[in-house]
């Protein structure tokens, strides 16, 4: 049996197991910290709703509503009981997935695939402090990382315990190659998501065992990722080689067009740019300080007191790792953490478009500066006629029948500290098929088919508050 179709089976018990009681994921993860039942990964039920920024107090905005916790009062012992059951049977099925030999791939036994990282790497990223006293200056929003290591001994993360720490985002590894899929990595995710974190997974990349183009398709199968279907899009994790020379036999244009083949292959089957973690040191050995992918958002990993000097190609980081020895209550033993730089303005790309005339459209286009509390007003050129971009970036209205062909849309956001961005994209429109007229009988006249309702776009829907509170001003065509 395949890893990933082990891995589904896995999660067809901890499914059953988790459901098993009401409240699900929440219940689960509220019950004394056993919550390492296996569930749905984040877009394996393709959240079409995109997520809206409420603020816990004045000073500790909230990237999502979390999933309210069930008050012990109305929460009856027989569920629990069966849910702390059902958990702890899912674990131990979980720990002896995890407990298996490392896989030997091309002859070499892969020990790393249970890290988060290259042990290189996190031997330097020792050397920082576990705490910091103070915010890096463009950061302030922090977040971790984590793999199959945080589960050691059948050890679980108490994903409600992180959150009220005030960690806001979670980087879960899913795989490794294309012969590792983490099996907790659903579970986390999942249960991040539901106690208010935003999530997404990362892939660690090994450049001399197969394509970038077969490792994006494995890592987006592994992590279950759609188009629309993930607020935080998938991360390659490419770095130094744990199995022995540094950029894996590769030269550096081979490197490249590496890199560039999963990055491609990724927007394709996700809609949108994956996230790169890297380092300055190991970017400029083994892509001799390529410059191509400055579009990609930068996870960096650097020990210093900020994260520069930046891998050539970027100008500013969207993510900061600077520890692998995070204490963070809910997690046995050190984490890596990380900050958001909430300085930046980054916008997700949603991807090439393709609808009918006609077409009633919702799409949310997401920033992850809205998401760490400084939501940017958004505008838009070269929208196709009869849709309309509003301040908080979602787009509505109908298609207009005169407007096929393809347009160069630009969205452009701002934050009130005068950040700004701006993320272009192809909206193709196609004319709408005329209906087939009915069958008739006898002399009597043919008579039109009532018209079809019209379709709805396949793009995420806004949650409510921003579709009840924004009017949505036209864009200028």
């Amino acid at each position: 049996m395949s890893g990933i179709a082990r891995r589904d089976l896995i999660s067809l018990i901890a499914i059953a197991g988790v459901l098993a009681s009401a409240g699900g994921i929440a219940e689960s993860a509220m019950a004394g910290g056993s919550g390492a039942a296996r569930a749905v990964s984040l877009a394996g039920g393709q959240d079409r709703h995109a997520p809206t920024a409420v603020a816990e107090s004045p000073s500790a905005p909230v990237l999502a509503t979390p999933t309210p916790a069930l008050s012990p009062a109305r929460v009856s012992r027989a569920p629990v009981r069966a849910t702390v059951s059902a958990s702890a049977s899912v674990n131990r099925v979980l720990a002896a997935a995890a407990a298996k030999p490392p896989p030997v791939v091309d002859g070499v036994r892969r020990f790393n695939v249970e890290s988060a990282h290259s042990p290189q790497l996190s031997k330097a990223l020792s050397k920082r402090p576990a705490i910091r006293s103070t915010l890096p200056a463009a950061g302030g929003t922090p977040g971790i990382d984590v793999a199959d290591y945080q589960h050691r001994h059948g050890a679980v993360i108490n994903w409600a315990q992180v959150a009220r720490a005030g960690y806001k985002f979670a980087f879960v590894k899913v795989s490794e190659g294309d012969y590792y899929v983490n099996p907790y990595d659903a579970t986390d995710l999942a249960q991040a998501r539901a106690a208010g974190l935003y999530v997404t997974g990362y892939h660690f990349a090994v450049p001399n065992v197969s394509s970038g183009t077969s490792q994006a398709r494995y890592a987006v199968r592994s992590a279950r990722l759609a188009a629309g279907g993930s607020t935080i899009p998938l991360a390659l994790d490419i770095e130094y080689n744990p199995y022995g020379r540094t950029c894996y036999g590769l030269t550096a244009a081979r490197m490249v067009a590496w890199i560039s083949a999963f990055t491609s292959e990724a927007r394709r089957l996700t809609g949108h740019l994956p996230i790169i973690y890297t380092t300055a040191n190991w970017w400029h050995t083994c892509t001799k300080d390529s410059t191509a992918f400055g579009s990609d958002p930068l996870w960096v990993a650097a020990w210093g007191p900020s994260p520069a000097p930046l891998p050539s190609g970027w100008r500013a980081w969207t993510f900061w790792q600077y520890t692998s020895r995070g204490r963070v209550p809910g997690i046995n033993g050190k984490v890596d953490v990380s900050y958001f730089g909430s300085a930046v303005v980054r916008l997700l790309d949603p991807g090439a478009q393709r609808d009918t005339t006609g077409t009633a459209i919702r799409l949310q286009v997401i920033s992850l500066d809205a998401d760490a509390g400084q939501p940017p007003a958004f505008t838009a050129t070269g929208l196709p006629r009869g849709l309309a971009i509003s301040k908080r970036g979602l787009i509505t209205g109908t298609i207009s029948a005169s407007a096929t062909g393809m347009h160069t849309v630009t969205v452009t956001a701002t934050t009130p500290s005068a950040g700004r961005a701006s993320v272009t994209f192809i909206w193709t429109v196609i004319s709408a098929p005329s209906p087939a007229p009915s069958p008739t009988s006898g002399p009597a006249s043919p008579s039109p088919s009532p018209s079809e309702p019209a379709p709805t776009s396949g793009t995420p829907a806004p949650s409510p508050d921003a579709a009840s509170s924004d009017t949505a001003a036209p864009s200028p065509s």
